[in-house]
C-alpha cells in the first residue's frame, strides 16, 4: 500500500492518510456588522466536502485573530463568541465524516 494512504501520528493526533487539505483564502465573510469574519455556510459546505472527499486533514483559511489583523476586510475571524461557533459546528463536520480539522491562524499587522 502506497505510504499516501497510510495513517501519520504526529504525537498523540492521528491522520487517518496524508491526502490534506491546505488552506486557502476565499475571501467570502461579512466585512463590517455582527456577520463579520463568521464562517458561513458557504465554508461549511466547502470544508467539510473536502472532507467527505477523503482528506485527512481539512485546513480552514487564513483566520483573523483580531478584526485589525486580517488580510482583508472579507476574512475569516476568530475573536469573537459568533466566530467560535461557527468553526465548532465546521470542526465537527470535518471531524463526522474522520479527518482531522485544522485552522490557519493569521495576523497582517
Amino acid at each position: 500500500m502506497s505510504a499516501l494512504f497510510t495513517p501519520l501520528n504526529l504525537r498523540s493526533l492521528e491522520i487517518p492518510n496524508r491526502v490534506w487539505m491546505s488552506p486557502m483564502c476565499m475571501y467570502s465573510a461579512a466585512p463590517h456588522g455582527p456577520g463579520a469574519g463568521v464562517p458561513t455556510d458557504f465554508h461549511l459546505t466547502h470544508l467539510a466536502g473536502r472532507a467527505a472527499g477523503g482528506a485527512g486533514l481539512v485546513m480552514a483559511e487564513a483566520t483573523g485573530v483580531r478584526p485589525d489583523g486580517r488580510i482583508s476586510p472579507w476574512d475569516l475571524g476568530l475573536w469573537n463568541d459568533r466566530q467560535q461557533e461557527a468553526f465548532t459546528r465546521i470542526a465537527a463536520a470535518i471531524a463526522s465524516h474522520g479527518s482531522v480539522p485544522g485552522i490557519q491562524l493569521a495576523h497582517a499587522g
